[in-house]
C-alpha cells in the first residue's frame, strides 16, 4: 500500500450515510456492545468479532480470512479504538482496497480520523501506518454514547484532550493540526458538563471534538504522555485515558511553556494550565494507582518507547522519565534523588 497516497474523507451526522451499502457484501467488525444499538445495515453482511481491547494478529487475521472466504466488498466498523484498529488491520493484511465505514461508540480515540492501526505480536505493540487505513466514511451518531458508563465517558474525553494538546506542541505540528486542536479544546470545554450529565448536544460536539482530535493527531502523532501512559496500563491495567491523563500534567509542567494551550483551556499561563488539568483529574476522580512499589520505577522507565519521544518538544532522558513515573504516581521520596525535577 501507498504510504504518501492522499484520501479524502465523507463525514456524516446520521445513518443515511448507511445508503452507501445497499447491494454491498459487508465485513461487520464489532465488538459485544453492538447488539444495544439495534442498528440494521441494509446489505448482507458477516459479522466479526473475534478479537479483545488490545487486538492480538493472530485474532484480527482470523477476520481477515473471513473477508476473503466470504469476498466482502466494503468494512464496516462499528465500535471504539478496539473495532477500528481491527478493521484497518484486516484491510491492511488483505491487501485490499476495501473501503471502511468507520462508527465511533465511544468520543475518545480519534481512530476514524486517523491513519494508523495499532495490533500486538506475542505481546508487543505494533504500530502500522498507512494513507490507505483513513476509514473513507466516517459516522458521528450521538446516540451511541447513550449507554456508555460514566467512567468509560470520562476516560475517552480525557483521551481526546490530551491528543488534542500532545499535537499541540509535538515537533511535528503545523498552522492546520494546530487549528484541529484547538477546534477540539474548544468542544471539549464547552461541552464537558453536558456530556458527563448525557445530553444529546454534549455528546454530539464530544464526538465532533473527539474527531477533530483525531485528525490533529494523524498529522502529528502523539509525545511524551501517550508513550509513558503504556506502561501504565498493562502494568496497572488503566484504561488508555485514564493512563495518559495522569501523564500529562507533569510532563506540561516538566516543560515549562505553552501558554497559548493554557489560554485555549481558559487560563492565563502553563502553571495554570498545569494546575487546572490537575484539579479537573481530581474532580473526575481520575486518580492514579495506590501502593505502587518505588523498583517499579526502573521498569516502567525502560518500557517507554523511543520514537514517541524523540516527537516530544523537550528531551527527556532515562532519568528524567523515572522521576516524572515517580510523580505520576505519587511515590514518596526517600531521598532526594528527584527533587529538583521542576526546579
Amino acid at each position: 500500500m501507498d504510504e504518501m497516497r492522499k484520501k479524502t474523507q465523507q463525514t456524516f451526522h446520521d445513518f443515511n450515510a448507511f445508503d452507501i451499502l445497499k447491494d454491498k457484501n459487508v465485513l461487520l467488525v464489532c465488538d459485544d456492545a453492538f447488539d444495544s444499538f439495534g442498528i440494521k445495515l441494509p446489505c448482507k453482511y458477516v459479522r466479526f468479532s473475534g478479537f479483545t481491547s488490545n487486538p492480538r494478529h493472530e485474532d484480527v487475521h482470523a477476520g481477515t480470512v473471513m473477508l476473503m472466504q466470504n469476498k466482502c466488498d466494503f468494512i464496516v466498523a462499528i465500535g471504539g479504538g478496539s473495532s477500528m484498529d481491527a478493521a484497518k488491520y484486516i484491510k491492511y493484511e488483505s491487501q485490499s482496497d476495501i473501503p471502511i465505514m468507520a462508527i465511533p461508540t465511544t468520543s475518545g480515540t480519534g481512530s476514524e480520523a486517523t491513519h494508523f492501526a495499532v495490533i500486538y505480536k506475542n505481546g508487543e505493540k505494533h504500530s502500522i501506518a498507512d494513507a490507505s487505513l483513513l476509514p473513507d466514511y466516517v459516522v458521528l451518531q450521538p446516540d451511541m454514547l447513550a449507554n456508555l458508563p460514566l467512567y468509560q465517558k470520562k476516560c475517552t474525553m480525557l483521551d481526546a484532550l490530551c491528543q488534542a494538546i500532545e499535537s499541540w506542541w509535538s515537533k511535528k505540528s503545523t498552522s492546520e493540526s494546530i487549528a484541529f486542536s484547538q477546534k477540539a479544546i474548544r468542544l471539549i470545554m464547552d461541552n464537558m458538563d453536558s456530556y458527563l450529565a448525557n445530553r444529546g448536544e454534549g455528546n454530539r460536539n464530544m464526538l465532533i471534538a473527539s474527531h477533530w482530535a483525531g485528525k490533529a493527531i494523524d498529522m502529528t502523532t502523539t509525545t511524551a504522555p501517550h508513550a509513558m501512559s503504556y506502561a501504565l496500563t498493562s502494568r496497572y491495567g488503566l484504561p488508555h485515558g485514564h493512563a495518559v491523563a495522569i501523564c500529562l500534567p507533569k510532563v506540561w509542567r516538566y516543560m515549562r511553556n505553552y501558554d497559548e494551550i493554557a489560554q485555549a483551556l481558559g487560563k492565563q499561563d502553563y502553571e495554570e494550565g498545569v494546575a487546572f488539568f490537575e484539579m479537573l483529574l481530581q474532580r473526575l476522580d481520575i486518580l492514579p494507582p495506590e501502593n505502587v512499589p518505588d523498583n517499579d520505577l526502573d521498569m516502567l522507565a525502560r518500557s517507554v518507547n523511543v520514537e514517541r519521544l524523540e516527537n516530544n518538544p523537550v528531551l527527556l532522558d532515562r532519568n528524567t522519565i523515572k522521576a516524572l513515573y515517580k510523580e505520576i504516581l505519587q511515590i514518596p521520596s526517600l531521598d532526594n534523588t528527584y527533587s529538583n525535577l521542576y526546579l
